[in-house]
């Protein structure tokens, strides 16, 4: 594997953690501030368990960390970054999908 695309691989890895509906609401309730997983899933109206998947991808790709508080495991966004991704990615669907606008 080149380089060239070793780093592909890695960008890929971030839009693949973007490409579930249910990944962008998480990060879109994390923009508000951090949570813990069973509020997460409340939230966007899934199980703990697909939540906690979702989450273990999301981390996976640097866009949120997480820390133990108890027996709780707290999600964040790992920085700003992810907020000005999250707008790109809204601003281009509204440019380019009819649906959107």
């Amino acid at each position: 594997m080149t380089p060239k695309l070793a780093l592909f691989e890695e960008y890929a890895l971030i839009a693949r953690a973007l490409g579930a509906p249910h990944r962008i609401m998480l990060l879109e309730q994390l923009a508000q501030g951090e949570r813990g997983v069973e509020g997460l899933a409340d939230k966007v109206g899934g199980t703990v368990a697909n939540c906690s998947q979702h989450l273990q991808l999301l981390r996976r790709a640097g866009l949120v960390t997480s820390r133990r508080a108890g027996k709780a495991v707290i999600y964040r966004m790992t920085d700003d970054k992810t907020l000005v991704l999250m707008d790109l990615l809204g601003r281009i669907a509204q440019q380019n999908l009819s649906v959107v606008e």
